[in-house]
């Protein structure tokens, strides 16, 4: 969904002038998300994210030179 400038400014502008405290209780009593605090994170190894490409071992391009090669839009 592509948002128009103005909304997408207004949605910045709220997430840059709100406290992560503010965020959570709002979530929390205005919008019902629930608090999960059952889980223990001490003395826990944690990997590290590293970031990957998606490389295609099949050639998909199009040839816009050949008119026989481009596909037709019904």
């Amino acid at each position: 969904m592509k948002l128009k400038k103005d909304i997408k400014n207004r949605i910045d502008q709220y997430f840059e002038n709100i406290s992560p405290e503010e965020l959570y209780f709002k979530a929390i009593g205005k919008y019902g998300f629930e608090e999960d605090l059952d889980f223990e994170i001490d003395n826990q190894l944690f990997d590290t994210v590293g970031q990957t490409f998606y490389c295609s071992n099949s050639d998909n391009s199009v040839d816009t030179n050949d008119m026989e090669s481009l596909l037709l839009a019904a």
